[in-house]
Order: structure tokens, then C-alpha cells, then sequence
């Protein structure tokens, strides 16, 4: 009796410590999470830098990732951002003018007819500051003005409405990680997340400085010789050119992103002293030298984003060009680049020299990425 007694000690005491050795928690494995959206990582989306375009840096406080750039497309088109949900930040920025409001020289938003034409949206990630009068120092700033001013973001009531969809609820979590509470900031990030990935680079004029297409005769025309060339200064054909290219070209020199992130005074109103039918950004910094100046507008795609200027005042490329060829206004403000604005413009383009300026313009058109479907609305 001893002897058994003893073994069924032995066996009772070794099943014990099997029991013991398989619930001892394994120190190689971290426990399992049973809230995926707990721990939020989110999936790292990396914006690929378009051929002989600057370096891209994603703004501070910026974290882009794909669930980021679904929530800021979704909240683009909804018009539930504002306040009577009747107005999208898709309302005036239309994919198929390039994010622009096309057509409309001043867009609608929900207190009625804007003061500007409303600008393109795209290539932001290169640009430094925002806005016709750049009082949005950072990209998500020109969110949060936009919601407040375009549709009038009543904070308490939006995150409300937000809040009640519990499509967003889970969104919010998976972009943006527990809490998972949905606040102005998170909305004005996922925007900017959003806005970041609106990149055009593919239009025939990229597929030529990338040596798989070629201009035509007119456009080359309108490029090498008219677009590049600053009449008073070319040597090879002196009196030649459209002086284009001292505000649409990057501060680099390059011609890729086509806009040099400065302002001007391009000489398109007469000024009563210091005074303006529109300050710009004089109007924000208070010194009248600023006044009557704007920033240089993307040429890109700029076949698509009429009516042109601030306020939408030439409906027509050929409008524009005559602007500049024989339009230019005397101001107190006037930026030194238009050298030619003491005799009106330019007055040395041919109607020849018009066509084919207008004709290089047009290969800047970037047809993928009006009719993107990853950009397009979610909601259709």
C-alpha cells in the first residue's frame, strides 16, 4: 500500500508541475490584444517624389497613413463638416478642374458668394504658404480656416453629427487610435492627410522632360522660346520671349512644380495710392508696401481651372495672355519682375506667339489625375 500510495504521489506531483510549466506565461510572446484599436500604428504611406521634383517633406505633426488618407477623402466630400450639411470641401474644389471650382469666377459657400475665385488644389506638399493672401502659414491651417470660414465648422455641432455615424466613430479610431474621440484637430489632420496625396506630375509636359514624348512644333515654340525667355534679356533673339517663367518656375530654377511659392503685384490693377479693390496680403501684415500683392497661382493644369486671377476676371487663356501682352495696369505696389508694366505689357507677341504660348500651356494638363479614381468621391 506504501509503495502505491508513493507513485500515485510521484504521478500526482509531476502532473502538477506539467500543469504549472504549460501556464507559466511565455515571456517570448507579448499577450494578445484582443482591441485592434488599442495599440494604433496605422499603415505608413510614403508619397513618391515625381521625376526632377523638389524632395517631399510631410509637414510636422503630420503622421500620413493610408487609414489618415481615407478618413481625410471621406470628410473632403461629406457636407457633413458644415454647419447646415449642405456644403462639401468638394463643393468648390472639383477633381475634374483639379480641385479648382471651374467655370465659376467666385464659388458659393454656406454664407454665399465668395470675394476670390477659389484655387486649385494639388502639389500642396511643395507649398509653403496658402491661400491668394497666404495667411495660412501650414497646410492644416488652411484646413481649419477653410472649415471655418467656407463652412462655417461649428465645433460642438460637427463632432456631434460625426459622432452619431458610427462609420466615422470606427474610422476616427483606426486613423487616429484610442481615445477614440473625434475632435476639430483630428478632422482638419485627416484633411491634410488627404491633400497631401493630390500630386500631378503626369501630363505631357512631364512625359517630354522625362524623354517619352515630344512637343510639337507650337509648344516647343511656346516653351523654348516664349514661356523661357525673358525678352529683355535673351541674347540669341533679343526682343523674344514672354517672360513667364520668373514667377512659374521654382526658386530652384526648375520648371516641374511651376510656381515659385512668392507673391506679386502683377500689375493687374491701377491703385489709388496704397489702395486696392483688394489689399491681399496687405490686408493680413498691415504694411500698405504689401498691398495689391497675391500668390503666384499653380499654371499647372491650367487648361481646366478658369476663370483666371484672384477674382476670376478673364474667362479665356487667350484673355490671359492678351493681359500680359498689352493690359498691364501702373500701381504703387507693382513687383520689379513686370519690368514692361510702364508701357502696358509686353507688346511684342504675335498672334502666332499667342497660339502656341496657349499651346505649351495645355501640355500641362495632367488627365490622370483628373479622373484619379483614389481621388475621387467615395460616396459614388
Amino acid at each position: 500500500m506504501r509503495t502505491k500510495s508513493f507513485l500515485l504521489f510521484v504521478f500526482a506531483a509531476a502532473f502538477m508541475l506539467v500543469l504549472l510549466q504549460n501556464c507559466r506565461p511565455d515571456k517570448t510572446e507579448p499577450p494578445v490584444n484582443t482591441d485592434p484599436d488599442s495599440l494604433y500604428a496605422g499603415t505608413p504611406v510614403t508619397l513618391t517624389k515625381p521625376f526632377k521634383f523638389p524632395a517631399i517633406e510631410i509637414p510636422t505633426g503630420i503622421n500620413l497613413t493610408k487609414e489618415g488618407v481615407q478618413l481625410g477623402r471621406m470628410l473632403f466630400y461629406d457636407p457633413v463638416l458644415s454647419s447646415d450639411s449642405m456644403f462639401s470641401c468638394s463643393s468648390c474644389h472639383k477633381q475634374q478642374f483639379a480641385f479648382s471650382d471651374g467655370g465659376n469666377a467666385f464659388s458659393t459657400n454656406i454664407f454665399g458668394l465668395t470675394k476670390r475665385n477659389s484655387p486649385a488644389l494639388f502639389n500642396m506638399v511643395w507649398m509653403k504658404k496658402f491661400f491668394w493672401d497666404g495667411r495660412a502659414a501650414t497646410l492644416q491651417l488652411q484646413a481649419e480656416d477653410a472649415m471655418q470660414h467656407e463652412l462655417n465648422f461649428i465645433d460642438p455641432n460637427v463632432v456631434a453629427k460625426l459622432q452619431i455615424k458610427p462609420q466615422y466613430v470606427y474610422l476616427f479610431k483606426k486613423a487616429f487610435g484610442r481615445p477614440g474621440d473625434i475632435t476639430k484637430e483630428k478632422v482638419s489632420n485627416a484633411l491634410t492627410q488627404f491633400m497631401l496625396t493630390l500630386i500631378s506630375s503626369e501630363s505631357k509636359f512631364d512625359s517630354v522632360m522625362r524623354n517619352q514624348a515630344s512637343f510639337t512644333a507650337e509648344e516647343s515654340h511656346g516653351f523654348y522660346d516664349l514661356f523661357k525667355q525673358d525678352p529683355a534679356l535673351n541674347q540669341q533673339q533679343p526682343g523674344v520671349g514672354a517672360d513667364c517663367f520668373h514667377c512659374h518656375a521654382s526658386s530652384s530654377g526648375d520648371y516641374l512644380t511651376m510656381i515659385d511659392n512668392s507673391f506679386h503685384n502683377n500689375s493687374l490693377d491701377t491703385s489709388n495710392g496704397f489702395q486696392f479693390p483688394d489689399n491681399g496680403q496687405g490686408a493680413i501684415t498691415g504694411n500698405q508696401l504689401q498691398n495689391g500683392i497675391f500668390k503666384t497661382p499653380h499654371i499647372r493644369n491650367i487648361e481646366v481651372t478658369g476663370p483666371y486671377m484672384r477674382d476670376g476676371r478673364f474667362t479665356t487663356l487667350e484673355q490671359v495672355v492678351d493681359f500680359y501682352n498689352e493690359g498691364l495696369k501702373v500701381s504703387a505696389t507693382h513687383d520689379p519682375l513686370m519690368k514692361f508694366e510702364s508701357q502696358g505689357g509686353l507688346h511684342s507677341l504675335s498672334p502666332q506667339d499667342k497660339a502656341d504660348l496657349i499651346a505649351f500651356l495645355k501640355t500641362l494638363t495632367d488627365y490622370r489625375f483628373l479622373t484619379d479614381t483614389s481621388l475621387a468621391n467615395p460616396f459614388h
